[in-house]
């Protein structure tokens, strides 16, 4: 059974957000997914405030779902009965 908590997976849900590659090219480098998100939201007349509320929901919204059903959080120890 992992012993990550839900800020740990938060994190990485974050990191994965966060990366920035490179275009086709190669060399141009890219948005991350937060630039990409901040930008489309300015379209829409909502600030760096809203990309952070979304943000935080769609790091719990993650983190929970792998918590939930990865079989890494579930317990070994535990029998099932039949």
């Amino acid at each position: 059974m992992s012993n990550e908590t839900e800020s740990d997976i938060r994190g990485y849900v974050s990191n994965c957000f966060n990366h920035r590659g490179y275009k086709f090219d190669g060399e141009t480098p890219d948005e991350s997914a937060y630039q990409r998100l901040t930008a489309l939201f300015k379209e829409y007349d909502l600030d760096h405030w809203d990309v952070d509320s979304i943000a935080n929901t769609i790091e719990h919204v993650v983190a929970e779902y792998i918590m939930d059903y990865s079989p890494q959080f579930t317990d070994d120890d535990e029998e099932t009965t039949a």
